[in-house]
């Protein structure tokens, strides 16, 4: 019998040693990275949101109203993908002719910033808009911030996705 409890007290110590361990060698370190490119992301969109403003695509908004959300739980520890939502009457052209001016102004940002992802042989923008979509009152699109290998891979899944 007490060979018993000291092997459940082992086996409490290993499980309780090994979450302390991963939480700080994995999971503490891999939410900072995601929150530092969560802000570099959110840096660009706001940019590219203040030159569709001053092109007279989007109408003025408060900044409070352009919000992100991570959706990397969604897709898995590495992804830098984040999504964005802003009032949809705030949009004046249609919601193909917003994501082109997005995808333009997001470039013109990281051609700015010198921030640029060299996979293979191409010279690809840093930040990429996956998705656009109006729910209810609210446009929501997804930028994906091109700045490690799973992120590179997931972008490009959903283009082989979408073809």
């Amino acid at each position: 019998m007490e060979l018993l409890i000291q092997i459940l007290i082992g086996l409490v110590v290993a499980f309780a040693v090994y979450n302390l361990i991963h939480y700080l060698f994995v999971t503490r370190p891999s939410r900072r990275r995601t929150m530092l490119a969560q802000q570099v992301c959110n840096e660009a969109v706001r940019a590219a949101v203040h030159a569709l403003m001053t092109a007279k695509t989007l109408k003025p908004f408060d900044d409070n109203d352009l919000r992100s959300e991570q959706i990397a739980e969604v897709w898995g520890r590495g992804v830098m993908a984040f999504e964005y939502h802003l009032p949809i009457n705030n949009v004046s052209q249609s919601i193909p002719d917003f994501k082109q001016a997005l995808v333009k102004a997001l470039a013109e940002y990281g051609d700015d910033h010198h921030m640029h992802v060299h996979s293979g042989e191409v010279d690809r923008p840093a930040f990429v808009v996956t998705d656009i979509w109006q729910l209810d009152n609210r446009l929501h699109f997804d930028v994906a911030y091109l700045v490690n290998l799973t992120t590179v891979e997931y972008v490009d899944d959903l283009n082989r996705l979408s073809r």
